[in-house]
């Protein structure tokens, strides 16, 4: 069985240099005693000030955060004061690194928009030239990407990624290449596209050389030791995990992240690939003893995570449960390694006997694979081979542009222009074919809701009076109970066809109102508590009104279960049953499933069917 490894998706040192030098520009051995010692007894202005600023903030940046950001947020005071925009730059850059390294993501995200904004300044200023800004932008390019990386949001992180590949190519940046690569593997080793991984390691592993630097050939080879791993391949995994650890051996202060890391995955390579139990529990015991020096809650927590794998396969039941729980103290924001973790604890609970506690781990389980099983990692993935084959062909345009005569040249811009001529008539003839009939659809859409809106209007008006004269007419105790039951029936029906609370509190309160009404329906929502385009939610209520009024006339279900999950990229709602199911491939017979589909296409949407013999599960995802 292959195991995906979880590492950390951005090591400290390839951090750095994306994010402080687009040429890698090593602080860590910088003199911050006698810089604090100039800083105490010289009277310094202006730029010799910031300087000094600069050396500390840069100098303590991965000894001594709270020293580093102290003196970036001097440097950030003064450099507002004098107008010193590079300045301004580096340290919101130095404060967002902070931030980064202790998983405050939009603390990060809200430095980095300030440097960025100061870069911006630069340009105007004429005391800066393009390289200034191209170096200022690649880092900040580099590290944007590898923020949103580290959080799962890959199209972003490729888009970044995008702008600062030609930026390195140009300038001949070999060790901020070699960086971009290694996370762009890291990227897809996370999304488990091993092959991709090593590919991209490998191009990593190439710019590495060039620069003659070994610290840039570790992480690649730490890559590598994981792609082979995963693919099974435990010799070759072995092979580049020593090559990988050895520069972090000789640099255990500077690098004590990464050496973790690295023991922890010699600690997987034995225990997986050779089933050696001794040798992983000998790395790690290293390893261990480094968590209690270490300041990075991913690492910590990843080796916690293997501690209690450890234990597990020992039968050490009580210990793997200890282990578990600490590497989720340690960091609990990664749904995926959470996954791994729950299993832990399920399994060593179901071995002592304890189904309270089994249930409730394989519930958190059942929920998180849940929440991570929706097509929007799928569909990242496509896009990121897209943009991410985009990336590589401008790269390589750049560099036929430089070789090629302008001759040539003009050539091609002739050929280009004319196929841009060609494709621009195709698309103005395809947009106004779709604007008509996004046009048509939405007439009908609205026609729809108006509908739906008159018919619970005349239902309760008209056949509601009749109802209630009966009731009030008819002597007839039974004629009373059927006539009064008729009423609320009516009623019930004649509020969920549109109802008010609709427009008013928004879906999730609508969708919340009308599975109370039936009692085999369930609802949970997910997720932020927004209102969308009022378009967006009748299509998404009504939509979910006929799947559930479908499953309870044809599915013979005994339960019903809706889900809606909103955030600030798209909403989803997910409508399953136990019941008979259906063979998806004849959804063409059904006039309302194509209904559905069209309306959620409309939308720009997405609508996919999973049904057997033990239910049907629809699920309706829409972008924001």
């Amino acid at each position: 069985m292959k195991t995906i490894i979880r590492c950390a998706v951005i090591l400290t040192m390839f951090i750095m240099p994306l994010c402080l030098h687009a040429e890698y520009s090593d602080h860590r051995n910088r003199n911050v005693d006698s810089l604090e010692h100039v800083l105490k007894t010289q009277k310094l202005e202006g730029k010799e000030l910031y300087r000094v600023y600069s050396g500390l903030m840069n100098g303590y940046l991965q000894t001594n955060a709270e020293k580093s950001c102290y003196y970036a947020k001097l440097g950030i005071e003064l450099a507002e004061k004098k107008k010193f925009y590079n300045g301004l730059y580096e340290s919101w850059k130095t404060l967002g690194l902070q931030a980064y390294g202790s998983c405050m993501y939009d603390s990060a995200q809200h430095c980095f928009d300030k440097a960025l904004r100061a870069t911006e300044m630069m340009k105007s200023n004429k005391l800066y030239n393009q390289n200034d800004i191209d170096n200022n932008l690649s880092q900040l390019y580099g590290t944007l990407g590898n923020l949103y990386n580290i959080q799962g949001k890959l199209h972003l992180a490729l888009d970044y990624y995008q702008k600062a590949l030609p930026i390195f190519k140009r300038h001949g940046w070999k060790e901020s290449e070699c960086i971009l690569y290694y996370n762009v593997g890291e990227l897809y080793l996370e999304l488990g596209n091993y092959k991709a991984a090593e590919e991209n390691y490998k191009k990593a592993l190439n710019a590495g050389i060039q620069t003659g630097d070994s610290l840039m050939i570790s992480g690649p080879y730490s890559g590598l030791a994981m792609t082979s791993l995963n693919a099974g391949k435990y010799k070759v995994a072995l092979n580049y995990a020593k090559k990988s650890v050895v520069y972090y051996e000789n640099h255990r202060d500077e690098e004590l992240e990464s050496l973790l890391d690295s023991y922890v995955l010699f600690s997987r390579i034995y225990h997986l690939g050779f089933n050696d139990l001794t040798t992983a529990q000998d790395y790690m015991t290293k390893a261990l003893q480094l968590t209690e020096k270490a300041d990075a809650p991913t690492n910590v927590s990843d080796a916690f995570a293997q501690q209690a794998a450890l234990c597990l396969a020992r039968k050490e039941w009580t210990k793997a449960i200890e282990w578990a729980k600490k590497a989720l103290e340690a960091n609990d924001q990664d749904p995926q390694h959470n996954i791994g973790l729950y299993k832990t604890l399920a399994n060593a609970y179901s071995a002592i006997g304890n189904t309270i506690e089994t249930q409730h781990y394989i519930d958190l389980l059942h929920d998180t694979m849940e929440e991570q099983s929706t097509t929007k990692y799928q569909s990242a993935l496509s896009e990121m081979e897209v943009r991410y084959q985009t990336l590589e062909k401008e790269a390589q345009l750049h560099d036929l542009e430089q070789r090629h005569r302008m001759s040539k040249l003009q050539n091609w811009l002739y050929i280009g222009l004319i196929a841009v001529l060609i494709i621009a008539v195709v698309v103005i003839i395809l947009v106004n074919k779709q604007r008509r009939r996004i046009s048509n659809m939405q007439s009908r859409l609205q026609g729809e809701a108006d509908e739906r809106t008159r018919l619970g209007r005349d239902l309760h008006d008209r056949l509601g009076g009749i109802l209630t004269s009966i009731h009030m007419q008819s002597s007839n105790d039974e004629i009373q109970k059927l006539s009064k039951q008729a009423t609320e029936e009516m009623r019930r029906v004649a509020h969920h066809l549109m109802p008010a609370s609709l427009k008013d509190k928004g879906l999730a309160t609508a969708l919340r109102d009308f599975c109370r009404a039936n009692a085999t329906v369930s609802f949970s929502h997910h997720g932020q508590d927004l209102r969308l385009p009022e378009q967006q939610e009748i299509m998404l209520y009504c939509a979910t009104h006929e799947l559930v009024n479908n499953a309870l006339k044809h599915a013979n279900a005994s339960h019903i279960m809706v889900q809606l999950m909103i955030d600030e990229e798209y909403a989803a709602v997910i409508v399953a049953d136990n019941g008979k199911g259906f063979n998806p491939d004849e959804e063409s017979k059904s006039m309302g499933l194509r209904n559905i589909r069209e309306r959620v296409e409309l939308q720009q949407g997405r609508m996919n069917i999973s049904s057997s013999s033990a239910g049907t599960e629809i699920n309706i995802e829409i972008p924001l």
